[in-house]
């Protein structure tokens, strides 16, 4: 707190709105002047504190509380954008400020920016507050997930990447034990594209004891040369259940995907969906789907993919918050060679570290094993991937909600088949959603 005295003239106070009494103050201090604002503003009477606030910006002086307690009045006045915003403000100075994350994602919530206030809300509670605390921000999660109507999210940016083609680097491939030199149009190639991506999704009669879920999504990256142009568009839909004190989401699911300006491949199939809040700190979801992938030039790779997964989120302090993840996969195709087993399993964390920066780091390891030798190689494919990703956005810098950002991710396989052994490094620059 900062030190120092103060003088506050009778006559400013007399001037306020307020048909109580006027309040003399005289050589106070500073954190004596803040506490009788505190004491104004529980009384109700927000003209006298804002006369105190007002004075203290002018002085400059006050700081963090002075903010915190003119966003106590905007919230009391019901003024959410004002209080979001000097919240948000000292928050970026101090991401560990627990008091302040816990009343901006109030404030978000009463905004019915819910997606936002739940991420505020499972941040807050890592500081392990009072169990009514507790049991509080849990009711304010479920009351968000009950209620949350629909969910929107865009991405674009531009997306530098050593490998676009997804192909190896090497020179030289064994085909049936003999070594043959690669097309140098069959390598790995580099370039520069343009992506956007989105997902939308309502929830319907949600009211009801079966509100219906519908989701759409997508992502273009498109490039100079077309011929590497990848796009894809998916959709999802199907009734919602409450099951456990969470929700079991039953859909039918679809998506079609186009490789340099072709037809790829069209995928139906279905999915169950289970989330829920433990005790308002961890959050976990549970899938299970099945696909049926029919491939526009290749007959030896149709077949059916069905995979489990797992999720799991908890904040580990009011400025981090921390992810695991895990699935299985079975794909059986026409092909005894292509049919395989897939596994993976990734760990990340993300940071908010002041200045509106929110940093993310994730890590990921995955395995995959074929059933019998590919034809052409006449060798089993086993594979392992690494992946390890980094992103960077810029908070405050948002307008209507979404700010800059910076993601790289590098990649690598390992394959007992040279042909799939590749490495990879891409970055996306652009704007995303910002919490």
């Amino acid at each position: 707190m900062l030190a120092g005295t103060m003088i506050i003239p009778a006559h400013a106070l007399a001037q306020s709105t307020s048909p109580r009494p006027a309040i003399r103050l005289e050589r106070l201090s500073l954190d004596q002047v803040l506490a009788v604002a505190g004491r104004l503003i529980d009384a109700g009477r927000y003209d006298d504190a804002l006369v105190l606030l007002d004075r203290l910006q002018a002085d400059d002086a006050g700081g963090v509380e002075r903010d915190f307690l003119e966003a106590m009045v905007a919230m009391a006045r019901k003024q959410y954008p004002r209080a979001e915003a000097l919240l948000r403000k000292i928050l970026s100075r101090d991401p560990d400020l627990v008091r302040v994350r816990l009343e901006l994602a109030r404030t978000l919530f009463l905004e019915k920016k819910d997606e936002d206030a739940d991420y505020h809300f499972k941040l807050a509670i890592a500081q392990r507050p009072p169990e009514a605390v507790i049991k509080n921000i849990a009711r304010f999660r479920e009351a968000i997930r009950a209620r949350r109507a629909w969910r929107f999210n865009l991405t674009i940016g531009i997306a530098p990447d050593s490998n676009i083609n997804s192909a190896t680097d090497k020179e030289r491939i064994d085909i049936l034990g003999l070594p043959f030199k690669l097309d140098p149009s069959g390598r790995a190639r580099s370039g520069t594209g343009i992506i956007a991506g989105g997902e939308a999704s309502i929830r319907l009669l949600r009211n009801t004891r079966m509100p219906l879920y519908i989701a759409a999504y997508g992502r273009a990256v498109r490039y100079p040369d077309h011929d590497f142009d990848d796009i894809y568009v998916g959709a999802e839909a199907g009734p919602e259940l409450r099951l456990s004190g969470g929700r079991l989401r039953v859909a039918a699911t679809g998506l079609e995907r186009w490789y340099g300006g072709r037809r790829l491949v069209t995928s139906l199939g279905g999915r169950l969906a289970f989330d829920k809040v433990i005790g308002g700190k961890w959050g976990i979801e549970a899938s299970l789907a099945a696909r049926h992938n029919a491939y526009a030039r290749r007959d030896d790779v149709d077949g059916w993919d069905i995979e489990a997964g797992l999720s799991a989120n908890r904040a580990l302090s009011a400025s981090t918050l921390g992810f695991a993840y895990g699935s299985i996969q079975r794909s059986i195709a026409n092909d005894h060679g292509q049919s395989n087993w897939q596994a993976r399993l990734g760990v990340g964390v993300l940071k908010e570290i002041g200045w509106g920066l929110r940093p993310q780091f994730g890590f990921e390891v995955g395995r995959q094993l074929n059933d019998a030798p590919l034809g052409l190689f006449g060798t089993t494919r086993r594979d392992w991937r690494l992946q390890a990703s980094a992103s960077l956005y810029k908070r405050d810098w948002s307008v209507a909600g979404f700010a800059p950002s910076i993601r790289v991710i590098w990649s690598r396989t390992f394959s007992s088949i040279s042909l799939y052994d590749q490495k990879r490094l891409r970055a996306e620059f652009g704007i995303t959603k910002a919490f």
